[in-house]
């Protein structure tokens, strides 16, 4: 039993077909079915029914390549902490980054986080927040950037910034730039993000510390995806929402006109770095989070370090 044999396997099992696999693993497919089969052997189990087209796994096969998966988990982190001890920073991450910052924070930090670390290939997807936990887990991502905290035992986490939330209005008649009071919104015309988005549940917390309950007076649902369609279906409608406050720079100066930042307490929410608790790229994760936090700090206003907070957790 050796680790070739496992990745011979995994590959099958990937594949549903010992051609392709093979040729993902690099050698003959013929050489590909012995080794497969001695483990077999070895195991006193068969792994794969070969008689069905695609190949398919046996339920004691499902059983072990579980196993098999956490095993070369594990043989990688041990590889990872190996580089660390040595110095080197090498190899691949990959990062899932939540929807609602993934379009406004990696043009700050991913080119020059790249340069820094240049044997390092770098990837990114957008995920939503249980996705990221769920991928922590399975690792198949090393890190994620949510919105912190999750309060899950199996990951750490490490905040990066604490950004207000600013009112979008296009319903009210708000004096331009004045400060406003939660209270003093008109959820009548509110939108929100779809379900699932953690933006959403956020903005709800928020409503709930004021004392606010969201009004379900429309006689229309939608559901919005991004923060790009809720701002556009917001302006249509000439409703009202909250953005995070990295969403709203750059906007166009007539859709600046309609933001309007909150009196204190500023409701406020913090984004953070989150890693299962067995990560060992620990210098990499230290880059990641100087590199994050100088591209972030000056863009970020004074009332967001304030400690007039409305709380989300």
């Amino acid at each position: 039993m050796n680790i070739q044999q496992f990745q011979y396997v995994l590959a099958v099992a990937e594949h549903k077909h010992f051609e392709q696999a093979a040729e993902k693993c690099s050698i003959t497919q013929s050489t590909l079915s012995t080794m497969i089969g001695k483990l077999e052997d070895e195991l006193a189990v068969k792994l794969f029914d070969r008689k069905t087209k695609p190949v398919s796994l046996t339920k004691e096969g499902e059983e072990l390549i579980t196993q098999m998966q956490v095993v070369m988990k594990e043989i990688g982190a041990l590889e990872n902490l190996a580089q660390e001890i040595k110095g080197e920073i090498m190899g691949r991450i990959k990062i899932g980054v939540i929807p609602t910052v993934a379009p406004y924070l990696l043009p700050l930090f991913l080119t020059r986080f790249a340069a820094a670390f240049p044997k390092v290939h770098v990837v990114v997807q957008e995920m939503r927040t249980h996705d990221i936990q769920r991928a922590l887990k399975e690792r198949s991502i090393d890190v994620g950037i949510a919105a912190v905290p999750l309060l899950d035992k199996e990951l750490l986490e490490t905040s990066l910034y604490t950004e207000p939330f600013v009112l979008f209005d296009c319903h009210s008649q708000h004096k331009s730039g004045k400060q406003v009071d939660i209270q003093s919104i008109d959820f009548s015309h509110f939108l929100l993000l779809e379900e699932g988005h953690c933006l959403r549940t956020q903005v709800e917390q928020i409503c709930e510390l004021s004392g606010t309950q969201l009004s379900d007076s429309m006689n229309f649902e939608f559901k919005a995806g991004s923060i790009d369609s809720l701002l556009r279906f917001t302006k249509s409608y000439e409703g009202t929402t909250l953005l995070p406050y990295l969403a709203t720079l750059g906007m166009e100066s007539e859709d600046q006109k309609r933001l309007y930042p909150f009196a204190a307490p500023t409701p406020v929410r913090t984004i953070g770095l989150v890693v299962h608790r067995h990560f060992v790229k620990k210098r990499l994760l230290q880059g990641l989070e100087q590199i994050i936090q100088e591209a972030v700090a000056p863009l970020i206003k004074q009332e967001a370090k304030s400690k007039n907070f409305l709380p989300l957790n």
